[in-house]
C-alpha cells in the first residue's frame, strides 16, 4: 500500500485552514499531521512531523513564510512547499520560487488547482498560478517596464502591501512586530525609490504593477465573477 503524503497547512485564518483539513486530510493521497498559524508554530510542526508537503499562507501575523521556505533549504529539508496566498504580483511569486517554492496558487483558484499543484511539488515538478499579474515568472526585474519595485526591499515590499490591503501604519506595525517608527521610515524610503509624492501615489502605482492581495474589482479591466473563498476551497465533484 503507498504511503500517503504527509501535509501541513500553515494558515491563520481558522476558515481557511479548516476548509483545507476538510480538502486534504484523506483524500488524494494526503494525509494532514499537523495546522500551524504562526511561523513559531509551523517551525516546530516541521520538526516533529517531517511532513512531505506544506500549504503555506504567504502572509502571517508573525511574518512571511519566505522565511520558512529559507529554513527548509538551510536545513536540507526533503520537505516541499506550496504556497497559498491572495497576493497576485509577480515580485511576491518570483521570491517565494526563488526562496525554494515548488507551487504558488492563489486563494481565487479553484480546488482542484491547488491539488494539481500539490501533484506536481510531489514529483519535483512546479506549478506557478496563470493569474499571477506582472512579468512571467523568473525573468528579469523591470523587464516588463516595472522598473522601481526592484529598488524595494522584501520588507518595503511587505509593508507596500499592507497598505494597500488598507492597513493603517499602527496595524502593520503590529502584525510585523516592528515600531508605527519604522514604518514611517519604510514608506518614506518607498516614496523616494519609486519617486512618490504621497500614500495615494503609493497605492495607484502599486495597483498599476499588480500589487495587492485582492482580485481587481468589476470594471477595472472586466468583470470579474464572485468566488467566495468557502466554495473555492471546497473539493471539486
Amino acid at each position: 500500500m503507498e504511503r500517503k503524503r504527509k501535509v501541513l497547512i500553515v494558515e491563520d485564518d481558522a476558515f481557511v485552514s479548516d476548509a483545507l483539513v476538510e480538502l486534504l486530510d484523506g483524500v488524494h493521497g494526503c494525509e494532514v499531521v499537523g495546522v500551524a498559524a504562526t511561523l513559531r508554530e509551523a517551525r516546530r510542526l516541521m520538526l516533529e512531523q517531517g511532513p512531505d508537503i506544506v500549504v503555506a499562507d504567504l502572509f502571517l501575523d508573525d511574518g512571511n513564510s519566505i522565511e520558512l521556505l529559507r529554513d527548509i533549504r538551510e536545513r536540507r529539508l526533503a520537505t516541499r512547499v506550496v504556497v497559498l496566498t491572495g497576493a497576485r504580483d509577480a515580485f511576491a511569486a518570483d521570491e517565494a520560487l526563488a526562496a525554494g517554492a515548488f507551487g504558488y496558487v492563489l486563494k481565487r483558484q479553484p480546488a482542484r488547482d491547488l491539488l494539481v499543484a500539490i501533484e506536481k511539488a510531489s514529483r519535483g515538478q512546479r506549478y506557478v498560478s496563470p493569474h499571477v499579474v506582472g512579468r512571467p515568472a523568473g525573468s528579469p526585474p523591470g523587464s516588463d517596464g516595472s522598473i522601481g519595485l526592484e529598488k524595494l526591499s522584501r520588507r518595503e515590499l511587505e509593508v507596500l502591501r499592507q497598505i494597500v490591503a488598507g492597513h493603517t501604519s499602527a496595524e502593520i506595525a503590529r502584525r510585523l512586530c516592528i515600531s508605527t517608527k519604522t514604518i514611517d521610515t519604510h514608506r518614506s524610503n518607498m516614496y523616494r525609490k519609486l519617486s512618490l509624492r504621497n500614500a495615494v501615489d503609493l497605492i495607484r502605482f502599486a495597483t498599476v504593477h499588480g500589487i495587492g492581495l485582492a482580485a481587481p474589482a468589476a470594471g477595472n479591466g472586466g468583470p470579474t465573477e464572485p468566488e467566495p473563498r468557502a466554495r473555492r476551497l471546497t473539493p471539486p465533484s
